[in-house]
Parts: C-alpha cells; sequence; structure tokens
C-alpha cells in the first residue's frame, strides 16, 4: 500500500508540475506580447517653426525639422533647411501652419520676387476690369473669393435689345484696387478688380469692356461649379397680361313653370308649381 501511495503522490506532483510550467509559459507570453513594441523607422523633415502667412519669405528661424514616419512623409517635403531656404529664399504662396511640412508646391521659386506676380500660375495671366460700388458687389468681393462676370450689351441684335449672358464662370479675384492680401475680411468699395484668367479670357473681357458693361456675380467660397449661366434678353422682363377665358357666363332663370313678377320697376320671375 505505501508503495503504491508514493507511486501516486509522484504521479500528481510531475503532473502538477506540468500544469504550472505550461501556466507559467502562457502567462509570460502575453506579457511579452503587449510589451513589445514595434521598431518605427523615421525620417527628418522640415517644417514650419511658426504660421507662414502668404508673401512670407522663408529664413531658418521660421522652420525647424522633425523625426517624420517614413511610411507617411508627404510628397515634396523637405529633408533639411540649408536646400530649402538656399541663398535666394523663396516666398509663401500658401497659408502654412506651425508644425506643417513645408511643401514645394506652396513655394515659389528660389530668389522669386514678392508681390502679386508670384500667385499668378504659368499657365494664367492677371487681368484688371472696373468696377464701382454696384458692379462691385457693394465691395464685399475681396481677394481669394470667386466670381462670374455678367456681360450687358445691345451690339449685334437686330431690334436692338439689349441682353445680359454670362461671360465667365467661378474666376478667382486675385486683388481689389492695389491690395492682394486675403487676410481682408472688411467690404471695401473700389475701382478696380484684378482676376485670375486664361489668356483667352483676358481677350474676351477686354473686348467686353468695349461693347458693354460688366458686373460681378459674388459666389460662396466653396461653390466651384460651372455651366450654371445663361442668357436673359429683354423680353423675359416685360409685363405679360393674363389671357382672359373664352367662355363668357350667361345667367340662367329658374328652371320649369314660372310667372313673371312686377313690383314698381323691379321684375322677376317666380317658379310655380305643376298643375300636373
Amino acid at each position: 500500500m505505501q508503495s503504491r501511495a508514493i507511486v501516486m503522490l509522484v504521479i500528481a506532483l510531475l503532473f502538477g508540475g506540468i500544469a504550472v510550467f505550461l501556466v507559467n509559459s502562457l502567462l509570460t507570453r502575453q506579457l511579452e506580447e503587449q510589451t513589445k513594441v514595434t521598431k518605427l523607422t523615421t525620417q527628418k523633415v522640415a517644417v514650419a517653426a511658426a504660421d507662414l502667412d502668404v508673401g512670407t519669405r522663408l529664413e531658418q528661424s521660421l522652420l525647424s525639422v522633425v523625426d517624420w514616419p517614413e511610411s507617411s512623409v508627404p510628397a515634396g517635403s523637405f529633408s533639411g533647411t540649408r536646400a530649402l531656404v538656399g541663398e535666394q529664399p523663396p516666398i509663401v504662396l500658401r497659408e502654412i501652419r506651425k508644425g506643417e511640412p513645408i511643401l514645394s508646391y506652396k513655394l515659389s521659386p528660389h530668389g522669386a520676387r514678392g508681390g502679386l506676380t508670384i500667385k499668378i500660375p504659368a499657365d494664367k495671366r492677371a487681368i484688371t476690369i472696373p468696377v464701382n460700388e454696384v458692379r462691385g458687389v457693394g465691395g464685399f468681393v475681396l481677394p481669394g473669393d470667386r466670381v462670374d462676370v455678367l456681360l450687358t450689351t445691345d451690339t449685334g441684335r437686330a431690334n436692338n435689345d439689349f441682353v445680359t449672358r454670362t461671360l465667365m464662370e467661378a474666376v478667382t479675384v486675385l486683388g481689389v484696387d492695389q491690395l492682394s492680401s486675403e487676410e481682408e475680411d472688411e467690404p471695401r468699395v473700389v475701382n478696380a478688380v484684378t482676376l485670375l484668367v486664361t489668356p483667352e479670357e483676358g481677350e474676351k473681357l477686354t473686348l467686353a469692356q468695349k461693347v458693354g458693361n460688366l458686373t460681378l456675380l459674388l459666389r460662396n467660397e466653396a461653390d466651384i461649379t460651372v455651366g450654371q449661366g445663361g442668357v436673359t434678353t429683354l423680353s423675359a422682363l416685360r409685363y405679360t397680361a393674363p389671357r382672359k377665358s373664352g367662355v363668357k357666363r350667361v345667367a340662367r332663370g329658374p328652371s320649369g313653370p314660372s310667372v313673371q313678377v312686377i313690383r314698381g320697376l323691379k321684375v322677376s320671375r317666380q317658379k310655380v308649381r305643376d298643375a300636373r
């Protein structure tokens, strides 16, 4: 009996040891998975050390270099500030916020002059048209807005009637008078508005000023749809009286047998009961 008990005790201790080993291995593995840190590969990226407004010329003091995840480095970024600034620093063309990567498309070429010319793409042109308080939307048109251009003229009409047509749509405003900063937010009555157009659109605007009057329509800043314009003629403004119905109403007397009753100057008819 004693030998049997000893054998059972040994077997129990053996299985207990195996169970403890397995549980310990499982807990150790879970702990390692929880504390395991994946090594992140980074790359140096130049970012803005402060908010950079449009027209700011870059300087070393306005930039800093940070570690950026290599898998999400934006296209057009710079790995250092020396090549970015260079001997002739570029100018900021689009607003850059603090901590935002410096991207090539937001900068002018190195050595570019300041002013309005840096905002004009290679395939575009700037043209200025005269406006007044009414045609300039009461001074609410500001740099950066989008407008439609309407032309009102009677040239070429057989009956000399005036016609208004949409000449251009969603045109970007570069400046009003001599102001080109997009930070302007106060209405200002001006005498001229500078628009960003293609060379062909510039030719149309130049000719349109000779044959008629130009008026601006201010758009919502998020509205860039085109193809909404049309043509309005003078006949569309003329009042057209509603047509009268050709049906003539006739007063009908009472149906059935009736008699005529005369009381002084008043004559009427009254229905009588059928004797049948």
